[in-house]
């Protein structure tokens, strides 16, 4: 359980900072002003972070799957 908690923290503040690096993107892309070199680097921050949510989604989805697995297997 302690293990579980400890993934759970760090998966969330992962998850943050992610969101966080979208709407970084979101602000770069909005203060643009119709500068294509700005914008594509804004299009390639948003796109590291939103495949960088999914893998995080993935990993705690995983975690989760694994510890209790292993949860119920010590404790039947």
């Amino acid at each position: 359980e302690i293990a579980a908690g400890v993934i759970n923290v760090i998966l969330g503040f992962l998850g943050i900072i992610a969101v966080d690096i979208i709407l970084l993107a979101g602000f770069k892309w909005m203060t643009a002003g119709g500068s294509e070199d700005k914008i594509t680097e804004a299009k390639g921050l948003m796109s590291a972070g939103f495949i960088g949510l999914v893998i995080i989604l993935a990993s705690w989805g995983l975690a989760t799957w694994v510890v209790d697995l292993l949860y119920n297997a010590t404790t039947e």
